[in-house]
């Protein structure tokens, strides 16, 4: 059963301008700079004071979902532009201790000693994401970024990069694992 018409919004908060020309939004905030691309979605947009409005007309079920997605997708732009993305990772490790180093001002990451291989681990960040080491937290990196798939992808990449193959994961526990996600601003 189809339904007349069904909308969804986003609110933009007041330090964050958003700029919609032909279904490419261009969100501006304290944090930098995103455009997110809406073209291949056929539903239409507008931006109404202090909100993004998303309107489908006699659309299905599927479609309805697809609008809830592309309104998530936008909602979590204009938190990347005002507060940004953080992963926290810590190196668990049983003998050998994983050691971290950062290069070219937090784009590159390099990972020597894990599970005592001589061979360096190197990690290039994704987008606009950077990565720093946490003073307060031993043996734990931060990569933050105004873009969430940049993000998540870039510590996603490390988590699976950096496990015991062919081991027996209950007892070789040794890896870089995510223990924290949130903004950069909280």
């Amino acid at each position: 059963m189809t339904r007349i018409l069904t909308e969804r919004k986003v609110q933009i908060p007041e330090d964050c301008q958003v700029e919609l020309i032909d279904k490419k939004f261009t969100f501006t905030g304290p944090k930098g700079k995103l455009v997110h691309d809406c073209t291949p979605y056929l539903m239409s947009f507008s931006i109404e004071e202090n909100e993004i409005v998303i309107r489908l007309w006699h659309a299905k079920r599927k479609v309805i979902a697809l609008a809830t997605t592309v309104a998530s997708l936008l909602r979590n732009s204009v938190i990347a532009v005002t507060k940004g993305f953080k992963y926290v990772m810590k190196a668990v490790n049983k003998h050998f201790s994983i050691n971290f180093e950062i290069k070219e001002n937090g784009k590159v990451l390099l990972v020597k000693n894990f599970m005592g291989e001589k061979n360096v681990r190197e990690f290039r960040m994704r987008g606009q994401a950077t990565v720093r080491l946490l003073d307060d937290k031993k043996g734990c990196v931060s990569i933050e970024g105004p873009s969430l798939p940049d993000v998540s992808q870039t510590a996603g990449d490390i988590t699976n990069t950096c496990r015991a193959k062919k081991l027996d994961p209950r007892v070789f526990l040794d890896g870089i694992y995510v223990i924290e996600k949130g903004t950069m601003v909280e």
